[in-house]
């Protein structure tokens, strides 16, 4: 369980004879904030490192936001995962990516106050809104912010590129497989694979709706994988027993 919601920081009261002290910032003490844009957005760079940001936490399975509701602010998962999924009329739904925590919910969320996308928590959640004011204005006077928000835009392209191909013409093992080695492969950028063993919290149904497959057919799949000494998934973690293998079903040929 997390720590209950934490309020908007208060504006400093002054007072005669007494000093203001600026409080901390829960971004300062995050063990999170040397991760990708966090860490671009607290460095050195002439603005204090103090955000005025709003903390909150969601359960498992609840939603984080909704699609065509207003944005209030630039949404980044502080713990937990989350999914980014669009919901079809008829009840199906199909998740666009997995976040990570320290991860941007997006990169347009810099840019757009409006998504065509939901946001569900995984897991418990840890969550905030970085005021676009604040963001906006540091990536104008932060070269190396604003670089990361393109290549964070860039790999964001690269990834809906691979899905597309994954989606329209990949077995059901390739895809599976793709995801796999796709949360695997950030995981070892973070520096947090140890043993080939990492969380894992999808459900079988997130699998599917990651995949576009049926849960019956992923169960087959997770089932074929375990079986055939590649990698497995359960319990909320995956074990990789055989990363050649997994990285060959995984690659785009």
């Amino acid at each position: 369980m997390f720590l209950s919601e934490i309020e908007p920081i208060a504006a400093l009261v002054k007072a005669p004879g007494i000093v203001p002290v600026l409080p901390q910032s829960p971004c300062e003490t995050c063990s999170l904030r040397s991760l990708q844009f966090c860490a671009a957005l607290l460095q050195g760079d002439g603005s204090p490192n103090f955000i005025h940001a709003t903390y909150r936490t969601t359960a498992g399975r609840r939603n984080i936001y909704r699609a065509g509701e207003p944005s209030e602010g630039v949404l980044v998962i502080c713990e937990g995962w989350a999914v980014r999924f669009v919901q079809l009329p008829n009840g199906k739904r199909q998740i666009l990516s997995v976040v990570l925590p320290g991860e941007l919910v997006s990169p347009t969320a810099i840019l757009e106050r409006q998504f065509s996308f939901s946001v569900q928590a995984v897991t418990d959640v840890r969550y905030t809104y970085l005021p676009f004011a604040e963001v906006r204005a540091r990536m104008r006077n932060n070269h190396a912010l604003f670089d990361l928000w393109l290549r964070l835009s860039a790999a964001e392209h690269r990834n809906a590129d691979k899905r597309l191909v994954d989606l329209g013409q990949r077995a059901a093992q390739e895809r599976i497989a793709a995801l796999i080695t796709h949360i695997m492969s950030r995981y070892e950028e973070r520096g947090e694979l140890p043993d080939d063993e990492f969380p894992f919290p999808l459900s079988q149904q997130q699998i599917a709706d990651c995949t576009g497959l049926t849960p019956v057919h992923t169960c087959r799949v997770l089932s074929w994988l375990r079986k055939n000494g590649i990698c497995d998934v359960r319990h909320g973690m995956v074990k990789i027993t055989d990363r050649g293998e997994l990285q060959r079903l995984a690659a785009i040929k």
